[in-house]
């Protein structure tokens, strides 16, 4: 029983130590997860480093905004947000439908001080911080939100909107 047991904290250690470093090398496609259940497969899902067509750079601002404050992107398009935070508060990137948007803000109302990094739709920006995340959108037009749980910061209007729409991004099979 002993060994049975070790076998398996071995095996969930490899697991926990493979996952990160196929993400950073971009070897995984990670579409099956999601910051909260399978849903994020309506809105996309993290896209791989090798598969972005475009980079686009958003700042949080200590004034509760985005810049910009609107994106469009195509369907099926893999973009990567470079979004850095020169003010002096902390502030998150959240990527979602307004459903999501709301579940994460409960989420966090629930749990301050929660750090964005576990989930994959969204991340933790400390004062100036710049950091990355690569999404490929839904194959469907939609309006998407992103936006900052920090206690106030989605109530005092701390979102943005990604319009996917135009015709659909061809991706190599």
């Amino acid at each position: 029983m002993k060994s049975i047991s070790r076998f398996l904290a071995a095996g969930a250690a490899l697991v926990v130590l493979a996952v990160p470093l196929a993400q950073a090398s971009g070897m995984a496609d990670m579409s099956g997860m999601s910051g909260h259940g399978s849903k994020s497969d309506h809105y996309g899902v993290p896209g791989l480093v090798q598969a972005v067509t475009r980079t686009v750079k958003i700042a949080t601002l200590d004034t509760m905004r985005f810049s910009p404050s609107r994106v469009d992107v195509r369907p099926g398009q893999t973009v990567r947000f470079v979004i850095h935070n020169g003010g002096r508060i902390t502030h998150e990137f959240v990527i979602g439908d307004r459903a999501e948007q709301r579940a994460h803000e409960a989420e966090m109302e629930a749990h301050p001080g929660m750090k964005m990094d576990h989930d994959p739709n969204g991340l933790t920006l400390p004062p100036g911080s710049t950091r990355t995340l690569i999404w490929r959108f839904p194959r469907h037009a939609m309006t998407l939100e992103y936006a900052c749980h920090e206690p106030g910061h989605f109530a005092a209007g701390m979102v943005g909107y990604i319009h996917v729409r135009g015709p659909a991004v061809r991706t190599a099979r």
